[in-house]
């Protein structure tokens, strides 16, 4: 066995390499799923459960999740968070929140769809 064999071996390893990486990368690769492999097990919370940042969110996306609440006028009332921004964090903010629809004559029901997806 002389120097012959030695090319052979490096194209061959250097091939094994290529193929585990794309394998490797491949893999991870794929979108991500939701679910799980056992049934019946809990799921993380969905994204109906998940709150809109009022300090952090733009106009549209205010408005989008008012909407996903069936929130009447969400343009409105998305605009209206935001020129009263910035609101203080957790109780205080949620707070500040609802003064600023009273103040624009939100009904009860506004107020609480809006406070239901929306977080300081």
């Amino acid at each position: 066995m002389g120097t012959s064999s030695r090319p052979v071996r490096t194209v061959a390893a250097a091939a094994l390499a290529a193929a585990l990486t794309t394998g490797v990368l491949a893999g991870c690769a794929g979108g991500s799923r939701a679910g799980s492999d056992h049934p019946g097990a809990d799921v993380a919370a969905s994204s109906e459960n998940a709150r809109t940042s009022v300090n952090g969110a733009s106009s549209q996306d205010l408005a989008s999740a008012l909407r996903g609440a069936d929130v009447s006028d969400p343009e409105k009332w998305a605009q209206t968070l935001v020129e009263y921004r910035p609101y203080p964090p957790g109780d205080e903010g949620m707070q500040r929140i609802r003064q600023v629809l009273d103040q624009f004559r939100a009904d009860p029901e506004t107020v609480s769809k809006i406070t239901g997806v929306v977080t300081a």
